[in-house]
């Protein structure tokens, strides 16, 4: 017992799951998503304006892509209102500032629209 180093961490990570996780963070529209909703907890049509570029079944599939792969979590609202709000998942978390930095680059470069 003891204090894992974090080589010993890397060991014990699955290349197969760590694959999986690249292959759904390099599918179409995750990233302009993920940076998205790296600002703020978002309904799905205040998403939708911020990647005008996507549609609605696109976004609505990459969402669940995302939901479960756990880098994006869906919360409903209690009624009256009940509307589905979207954010960044338990595994998403440590990709924050990451997701950051690439927005303040892509606005640096003055590029890709919005989001």
């Amino acid at each position: 017992m003891g204090i894992e180093t974090q080589s010993q961490v890397h060991r014990s990570i699955d290349p197969a799951a760590a694959d999986a996780i690249f292959q759904t963070l390099s599918a179409r529209w995750v990233l302009h998503i993920l940076v998205a909703l790296s600002k703020d907890d978002l309904r799905f049509t205040c998403l939708r304006r911020e990647i005008p570029s996507i549609s609605a079944n696109v976004l609505t599939v990459r969402l669940r892509e995302l939901e479960a792969a756990c880098l994006v979590s869906r919360t409903t609202s209690p009624p009256p209102d009940s509307y589905q709000l979207y954010g960044l998942g338990p595994l998403a978390h440590g990709l924050r500032p990451a997701l950051q930095h690439l927005e303040q680059w892509r606005i640096q470069l003055g590029v890709f629209g919005k989001t």
